[in-house]
């Protein structure tokens, strides 16, 4: 005989198999079988109603943009890590900033970044190259790297229930020593596109030679793709000797963006990084930049020649750092394929549209921690050469002189440039990191009333003083042999 518990359960069994054969689940099962819609179903109204009409019984909910709040906090090993709050409902985006960059490399190690960016999804720990591309694919997010003179950095973005199996995915490719496998897929990658660099004539040729020129062959003056050579000296053990002796937790910013909470995130990057022991005495320092100026001519059979005038900058800490990027979106960018009529600058309007045999025209404007390069870069005809030269002395020694119409256009196009890429999260978390790495602080929000205080005079005096300073001069092409000397040029572009 069944207790009074038992015949209680058998009928809740009962009851409860009775409610899943209902009229519903029967109709849901039937139109399964035949592989047709639910018509009435609200689910299914919804995908298939017109977008252009309010949804029937549908409230809306809306969602004004927060003001962001930055938070900042340093793990026990010197780790440093910053979190932008969620401003509106979005995807996450995380970053890993390595005060690492070329110039850190010597001539034993040059390459090294450039390797680890050619393999940088393969780790052999955790997980390998196949299942943290596959994660990144199945979270619909994105995970890329990228390095300059100063810096390698490392970013995704993803859902937020995906953060924590792509924080760690990351932080394996940022931080994992470089396996013998990763070395040697690497050293033949390097090897086509040093190949390649050299029979496209992509640009990176020129500029290795215009800071090998300016700084030397050490530091900033060492190529971006590595010596030329010596890709083929990469192996797993250089660079992690590389790796060990420039990364270690004060150098190491850890940051995202469409967090909810700051602490939360801290204790992820806790959980993942603080195995990591504190720098010692042992970390190799970065060397301060030596500026030194001078002259590089190429020579070649070619119709075509570019000339590149570069002078010593400031770096960022500079107050007239955004006196140049004024004086940048004033000079611009422009060239004969793409057409010029339409561009308000410098470049356009005084270079192209008035010399025939002018191709191309670069504003040369690098800021780094220590140093900086501001010039003008032009590639024309080779029989013009003399010309080009004049075009590129005079326009720079015009600087000096700007009307408020073309101050105030330049300023509304570079506050315009930067307040759209602050409107991108992923931008806007890389400069944020930047901030606080370079000042301890967010100052970003600053950037467009310091950019409307710039005035004529201020420019004036700051291309006055670079322009005053040894020349950097690069030639390459044609025709390079008829050209003045370094002091003759000196003179030239002396206001």
């Amino acid at each position: 005989m069944f207790s009074k518990f038992s015949r209680s359960l058998v009928r809740t069994k009962f009851n409860n198999s009775k409610a899943s054969f209902s009229s519903l689940n029967l109709k849901r099962s039937l139109l399964e079988v035949f592989n047709r819609q639910d018509l009435a179903d609200p689910h299914y109204q919804a995908a298939v109603f017109n977008p252009l009409f309010p949804l029937e019984n549908h409230k809306v909910q809306y969602r004004q943009d927060a003001p962001a709040n930055y938070e900042v906090s340093k793990l026990k090993n010197g780790i440093t890590v910053v979190t932008e709050s969620q401003v509106f409902p979005n995807v996450v985006d995380m970053g890993i900033l390595l005060d690492v960059g070329t110039r850190d490399e010597t001539h034993e190690t040059s390459g090294a970044l450039h390797s680890i960016k050619q393999t940088y999804y393969k780790t052999v720990l955790n997980t390998n190259e196949t299942v943290n591309y596959g994660m990144v694919q199945m979270s619909g997010g994105q995970f890329d790297m990228d390095y300059d003179h100063e810096n390698a950095y490392f970013k995704a973005h993803c859902l937020q229930h995906d953060v924590v199996d792509i924080f760690n995915m990351m932080a394996d490719c940022a931080l994992e020593p470089r396996s013998v496998v990763a070395a040697n897929v690497a050293m033949d990658k390097m090897h086509w596109q040093h190949e390649l660099e050299a029979y496209l004539k992509t640009g990176h040729l020129i500029n290795d030679t215009l800071f090998q020129t300016a700084y030397g062959n050490h530091g900033l003056g060492l190529p971006l793709h590595g010596l030329t050579h010596n890709y083929k000296y990469l192996h797993a053990h250089v660079l992690q000797k590389f790796q060990l002796e420039n990364i270690n937790p004060n150098r190491i910013f850890v940051s995202a963006a469409g967090i909810e909470n700051h602490q939360e995130f801290v204790e992820l990057v806790e959980s993942k990084l603080s195995f990591i022991p504190a720098a010692t005495g042992n970390t190799a320092q970065r060397q301060p930049a030596e500026y030194t100026g001078g002259e590089n001519r190429n020579q070649t059979d070619e119709n075509n020649i570019t000339l590149a005038l570069a002078f010593r900058s400031v770096p960022w800490s500079s107050s007239d750092i955004f006196a140049l990027q004024v004086v940048s979106t004033l000079l611009g960018t422009s060239n004969a394929w793409t057409g010029s009529s339409r561009l308000h600058n410098r470049s356009a309007s005084n270079i192209l549209n008035k010399h025939s045999f002018v191709d191309a025209v670069n504003t040369i404007n690098f800021n780094f921690s220590d140093t900086g390069l501001f010039g003008l870069s032009v590639t024309g005809s080779a029989s013009n050469a003399h010309q080009l030269l004049e075009v590129t002395t005079s326009e720079l020694k015009g600087l000096t002189t700007i009307s408020g119409e073309e101050l105030q256009r330049a300023k509304n196009a570079t506050r315009s440039n930067i307040l759209t890429a602050l409107q991108r999260q992923t931008d806007r978390l890389e400069e944020t990191v930047k901030n606080v790495k370079a000042y301890g602080k967010v100052v970003h929000h600053s950037y467009a009333d310091q950019i409307e205080a710039v005035t004529a005079d201020q420019i004036a005096n700051v291309v006055g003083k670079i322009i005053s300073s040894r020349p950097t001069f690069i030639a390459e092409g044609g025709e390079v042999a008829t050209l003045p000397s370094l002091d003759r040029i000196e003179n030239l572009v002396k206001p």
